[in-house]
């Protein structure tokens, strides 16, 4: 086996759960809308209103799962973030007002919440804290991969059966839910050795002694500008394209499905380039990378149109190869940073800011883009400067930040 591949033996069930999970994910997320104007009489503000206001949830509710997931294990919270969510989209089955609708919305959104904390423990515990960037890269393969059959599952299920069709969609994705919490349940394997349980104690020194690590607190920071620039992409670039810079409607379509391959693929080679890179300078030439794809974005307003095809095609895959290696370092990191009573904690603060650049990013852009290209680009590409700014800074201070990407020794000597 080469050195940077985890070894994966004895883990197919929870490879098998999180597939299925994204499977589903992948089914429902394209219609989350169409799906409550196609089935129901409330108006596209209302949906829009009711999923708003449960999206704000997500924000104390990530905060609660930290805690739950370092009182009872991270293993157990994601098998309860899945039954949550799949009573949450049983419930979309038989929404007929608004009020049930919302109160539906949140039930899923509690769930989705507790599953984005607890994932990242999991996989630490799993890889028993070593390699943690090839199982990360392993599994958003697997996740994106689901994701993709899932979108095309759910056109076909729409083109077919009208609205019988987005009736299947949303319960078959309720399924998908139960059917991952079992075969997590069924993984006993999950969390290996290394895995400490913390099951029926008490998490030590709560929320106060996490507040007082100021160094990761100032990583949390950066990751909020991490989250902003990627959120700002997926969010911004196809309205720009198509009503900017008048480039034909199927590019925005096209911009998203050529992220989405290369998400599938690129994870695991994007790994085995890295490995024995430190993990900050890796981080900085991420948003270098990212930086270097909203200029390419900004070059499609000033470029004849053929060539802003090639820039926009060629700012996707900066900004996926940029995402990619974000996304296989942040969570080590937040995982190194914690020990095994408060990991839960750390990566619910680090994904608290994830979730206000939920909140925060579609008006920021919406006004951005009011103002034109260049006050809409330029500012991107200057925030991923201060981000490779800020990595730098904190790196001395992290010891984590210093660790060399997919090093097997937990104790390799963190050097400069």
């Amino acid at each position: 086996m080469r050195a940077w591949l985890p070894d994966a033996r004895g883990h197919r069930r929870l490879f098998s759960a999180l597939s299925i999970d994204a499977l589903g994910t992948g089914l429902f997320l394209p219609f989350s809308i169409l799906y409550f104007t196609a089935t129901t009489d409330l108006t596209l503000g209302r949906v829009g209103l009711a999923l708003s206001i449960a999206a704000l949830v997500r924000i104390p509710a990530t905060a609660g799962a930290g805690m739950f997931c370092d009182r009872f294990g991270a293993r157990s919270t994601v098998i309860v973030s899945n039954l949550t969510q799949a009573v949450g989209f049983f419930n979309y089955l038989f929404v007929g007002s608004f009020g049930h609708l919302l109160i539906a919305a949140v039930v899923v959104q509690l769930g989705n919440s507790a599953f984005w904390v607890a994932y990242p423990a999991l996989v630490h515990d799993v890889a028993e804290g070593k390699q943690q960037e090839s199982w990360f890269a392993l599994i958003t393969t697997l996740r994106h991969a689901g994701l993709g059959v899932g979108a095309l599952g759910a056109s076909l299920a729409v083109a077919i059966g009208g609205v019988n069709g987005y009736t299947t969609i949303v319960a078959v994705n309720a399924l998908s839910f139960t059917v991952a919490a079992i075969l997590t349940r069924l993984d006993s394997s999950s969390g290996g050795a290394h895995a400490i349980s913390v099951s029926g104690t008490t998490a030590k020194g709560g929320w106060a002694s996490t507040l007082r690590d100021r160094p990761f607190l100032g990583f949390v920071g950066l990751n909020f500008g991490l989250a902003l620039l990627s959120l700002a992409f997926g969010l911004a670039v196809p309205v720009f394209l198509v009503d900017t810079v008048h480039l034909p409607p199927w590019i925005p379509g096209t911009v998203l499905a050529v992220n989405a391959v290369l998400g599938a693929v690129g994870a695991t080679p994007v790994s085995a380039a890295l490995t024995g890179h430190r993990r900050w300078s890796s981080l900085m030439a991420s948003q270098a990378i990212v930086g270097g794809a909203f200029i390419a974005v900004l070059c499609c307003a000033y470029v004849p149109s053929a060539l802003s095809i090639c820039c926009a095609l060629a700012a996707v895959v900066l900004v996926t190869v940029g995402e990619l290696i974000q996304s296989l370092i942040v969570s080590p990191i937040v995982n190194d940073c914690a020990t095994a009573t408060s990991r839960g904690r750390y990566n619910s603060l680090s994904q608290m800011a994830f979730s206000i650049g939920d909140v925060v990013t579609p008006a920021l852009m919406t006004m951005l883009l009011a103002r034109g290209p260049a006050a809409t680009w330029i500012p991107m590409a200057a925030l991923a400067l201060v981000d490779m700014l800020g990595i730098a800074l904190l790196a001395g201070h992290l010891p984590a930040m210093r660790r060399r990407i997919n090093h097997p020794s937990l104790t390799e000597p963190d050097g400069p």
